[in-house]
């Protein structure tokens, strides 16, 4: 899909600026608080309509988090988190009361990870698809109608809404979780590893299902996965965090092809090759990931990193352009990425 990324006069549809979640660190008989876990600190990014941003990194990066801040699961420590309304409203969410919340939240649903525990067992299917239906007020009549439409659209027979979370398989199950997500036509999606619990010929059919999905409702997702694999298929740009930061941005073809952050090149060369004469993580990184309880004063990065010089240490790199396109810009926090020959796949 086009990137809209820097058309003028258009709005993005979801907006994060300057988004913090810090962790206390509670310690003793009195749980006193002797600290914060910075498990993301200053994340910004806009997605825009019909688009799909996927935000990749190591397991403890911060992406689900961004993810549960972003809906209100979490409470932001601060920023804001613009969403753009079906009325075309342009509201922050992170200052929004429970009630205020209750009304935008319909616009952005989530699709979770792990199809066996997002599911309650002992609901059958048309109560579990229809839940957040009837927290808007549904009548039952309404609820089963729109159930069968549902469970049509993502690929099941209507006739098994009576049953239980355990007649079906794991990719029926995701169907289910799909289904529940799109029940009150939300425009964005947050879709946090939709796949990765799921057997691989199963996970090629439920990408496929949110393709066409999103063709169908013009939906927007924002995709969270750590395999890039999946995210070179579905996404159009590629948000990149390490260490509850934004390390690299871009569309998904130039950050695959031309990497700007030696993390990103790392992760590319993770992915393995069929070619069984090609070198296979040659950039494999060593070393433990900073301690998020602690301030950083350069690049979090930087311990981990061959190119690193006394300046990323030192110096904390901001999120930029670092290539001349307006139109696709290319972001990057490296001090170096101008310096440095990175290879990508």
């Amino acid at each position: 899909m086009q990137n809209l990324a820097n058309k003028k006069n258009i709005e993005p549809i979801l907006e994060v600026q300057e988004l913090k979640k810090y962790f206390p660190v509670k310690k003793g008989f009195f749980s006193k608080s002797t600290g914060v876990v910075r498990a993301v600190n200053d994340v910004t990014f806009s997605i825009y309509q019909g688009e799909t941003l996927g935000l990749v990194g190591e397991s403890g990066s911060g992406k689900t988090t961004v993810a549960k801040v972003v809906l209100r699961a979490y409470e932001p420590t601060s920023g804001r988190i613009f969403i753009k309304t079906a009325e075309g409203k342009r509201v922050d969410m992170a200052e929004l009361d429970r009630k205020e919340l209750k009304s935008v939240r319909k616009n952005i649903q989530m699709i979770f990870q792990d199809p066996y525990s997002s599911l309650n067992p002992r609901m059958p299917v048309l109560d579990l698809v229809a839940e957040p239906l009837q927290a808007y007020g549904w009548d039952q009549k309404k609820c089963v109608q729109r159930v069968g439409e549902l469970l049509s659209l993502v690929g099941l027979n209507p006739r098994y809404m009576r049953r239980y979370p355990h007649a079906f398989s794991g990719g029926q199950r995701q169907r289910i979780s799909i289904a529940r997500a799109l029940a009150l036509s939300p425009s964005i999606i947050v879709a946090d590893e939709p796949a990765s619990a799921l057997d691989v010929s199963v996970q090629a059919q439920i990408l496929n299902l949110l393709d066409d999905m999103q063709e169908k409702l013009n939906l927007t997702y924002l995709f969270i996965t750590h395999d890039l694999s999946v995210v070179r298929y579905i996404c159009d740009r590629v948000a990149v965090m390490y260490a509850g930061k934004l390390a690299e941005v871009a569309k998904t073809e130039e950050l695959f092809t031309k990497p700007l952050h030696p993390y990103t090149s790392a992760l590319l060369s993770a992915v393995p090759d069929a070619d069984p004469h090609q070198r296979w993580l040659e950039e494999t990184v060593s070393g433990e990931v900073v301690d998020l309880s602690k301030e950083i004063r350069g690049c979090p990065f930087a311990p981990r990193c061959k190119y690193a010089i006394q300046r990323c240490h030192d110096v904390l790199p901001l999120l930029e352009n670092k290539i001349s396109d307006v139109e696709n810009p290319h972001f990057a926090a490296c001090h170096r990425s101008n310096e440095i020959e990175l290879k990508g796949v």
